[in-house]
């Protein structure tokens, strides 16, 4: 069973690699925050038959601390979209990759872990392949930027779950966390269409974000928030915790990594991004500084390893996810 478990687990990384490309596509035209609104509103609602098992209500401290990971992973997925708006596909999944050489440094600031030779030595190669890829054309500051507080965001999330009460129950702490993302987009979207007519220089920050509502529900976007909503985060979460069962979490934060290249393949594959050679080196570092850090220690990993999903998980992975 160990090769089903690893094979599935490799599957989910290809499914979140796959969503930057159509993430980017549908939200080229159609608002960011409706999208992502309705993308966990249908992750919820695949959640609850889940959370019916447990046939009970979450407790204080279940309540509090999914809330927590919420906003967290709320702004992990704003700051991803909108820097698909603006940088390739591949370029974003490498970048958010970064989530993983961030945790341990995370951890040591807010937590207290220790850091080993392997983590500072993994976080080394990501900043030297992070410089290197902003020097490759698909990326500007502000794409690139978002991306970085994207792969924060996540990274948040998940030293937010390593403080989940040891006995909370990952099919309630799960759903809180998505339906969090549905009701923050959905608050977000119309306070933030508001500010298009906005004059004042305190506006000007936020336009980039203002994106005007919905006037109608394209096909594919209903088709892709259906896909990254059911399948690579209710299901993926589902296998996801079948799967780490039988695999150490370091072994699966390696299958994780793989997300980044996925990104990178399939942006190529459907979108014909293409990256040069010092773009190619600068992604290969960034892989090299996750998958060194990943093996840096099961302790960084767990926590995302136990309540994660796509990156990562709480729900939907660093992914894209």
């Amino acid at each position: 069973m160990r090769w089903l478990a690893d094979a599935s687990l490799l599957g989910i990384a290809a499914v979140w690699g796959a969503t930057f490309f159509m993430v980017k596509d549908v939200t080229s035209t159609f608002p960011i925050l409706a999208f992502l609104s309705l993308r966990f509103v249908l992750a919820s609602a695949a959640l609850i038959p889940l959370v019916w098992r447990a046939r009970r209500w979450p407790t204080r401290p279940e309540w509090q601390w999914g809330l927590v990971g919420g906003v967290t992973f709320c702004a992990g997925y704003v700051f991803q979209t909108f820097s698909m708006r603006l940088i390739d596909s591949g370029r974003a999944g490498f970048i958010t990759g970064l989530y993983v050489v961030m945790v341990p440094i995370l951890a040591l600031v807010l937590l207290r872990h220790s850091m080993t030779l392997r983590v500072i030595g993994g976080t080394v190669l990501a900043f030297v392949g992070l410089t290197l890829l902003s020097y490759s054309p698909g990326g500007n500051l502000l794409g690139d930027g978002l991306a970085l507080l994207c792969a924060l965001g996540f990274a948040l999330q998940i030293i937010a779950v390593e403080k989940f009460p040891r006995d909370a129950d990952w099919r309630l702490m799960s759903l809180i966390q998505a339906g969090v993302v549905a009701v923050i987009c959905s608050v977000l979207l119309p306070l933030l269409a508001a500010l298009r007519t906005c004059q004042s220089a305190l506006c000007t920050p936020l336009l980039a974000f203002a994106d005007p509502l919905p006037t109608s529900m394209p096909l594919n976007v209903l088709l892709v928030a259906a896909f990254t909503g059911i399948v690579a985060t209710a299901i993926g979460l589902a296998l996801q915790v079948w799967a780490q069962r039988m695999i150490p979490p370091s072994d699966a934060a390696l299958i994780y990594a793989m997300e980044s290249p996925f990104s990178a393949l399939f942006g190529f594959l459907f979108r014909g991004e293409m990256l040069t050679s010092g773009g190619l080196l600068g992604c290969g570092l960034i892989l090299a500084g996750m998958l060194t850090t990943a093996l840096g220690g099961e302790r960084a990993t767990a926590p995302a390893a136990a309540l994660a999903e796509e990156p990562y998980l709480a729900v939907d992975g660093a992914a894209d996810k």
